[in-house]
């Protein structure tokens, strides 16, 4: 085990494998923690133990207040960023010193890397997502009373009708049958299809 200035350990790969790890910045500094970090890899050379920094992000799509619709990206994990590196004494110190990082995550002080291919199927639901919402029109599509099925998400394959539409927001009310009750669940558009 090594330790970085701050005195928190680092769980060193014993194969010297680069592996995926969370990091934890400050809510709204992801991308400025990204620049920074892709700086000092650049500068001190790590290009070889500091292979990918990657910021969650997925489309959504706003109305502006002349109705027009905008898509943008918004995080996924607020305050977290995936980096897939060789976490040795240099690369924790690194991580550690840069502007707007909290901590690797893990267990206690031990830094943990996250599973195999998880990243991986991460990146490919979010591509999936950002192909579902370019298909949408928006809320046009949907019209109150309309049956729908939920395509994403821990509802996903259930059915119910929508009772409320949220235009600025690009969100549905969705009346659905869970444990022999009916609950209102609220979902982006892109999380349901019409059922014909």
């Amino acid at each position: 085990m090594s330790k970085t200035n701050q005195g928190k350990n680092i769980e060193e790969t014993a194969d010297l494998k680069p592996r995926w790890y969370i990091i934890q910045t400050y809510v709204g500094f992801e991308e400025a923690v990204k620049k920074s970090l892709e700086l000092k890899i650049k500068s001190i050379g790590l290009q070889d133990k500091i292979l990918e920094i990657f910021v969650p992000t997925k489309p959504i799509i706003k109305v502006n207040k002349k109705g027009e619709k905008q898509e943008r990206q918004e995080k996924v994990y607020p305050g977290y960023i995936y980096i897939k590196m060789l976490l040795d004494k240099e690369t924790g110190y690194v991580m550690q010193n840069t502007n707007y990082v909290s901590r690797i995550t893990g267990t206690g002080d031990f830094a943990v890397p996250l599973e195999e291919g998880y990243v991986e199927k991460l990146k490919e639901n979010l591509i999936q997502k950002s192909e579902s919402i370019k298909n949408i029109d928006n809320t046009g599509n949907f019209a109150l009373g309309d049956l729908v099925q939920v395509t994403n998400g821990p509802f996903a394959e259930m059915q119910g009708k929508i009772t409320a539409i949220h235009e600025k927001e690009s969100k549905l009310d969705v009346i659905l049958t869970m444990f022999d009750r009916d609950t209102v669940v609220t979902l982006d558009v892109w999380e349901v299809k019409k059922i014909f």
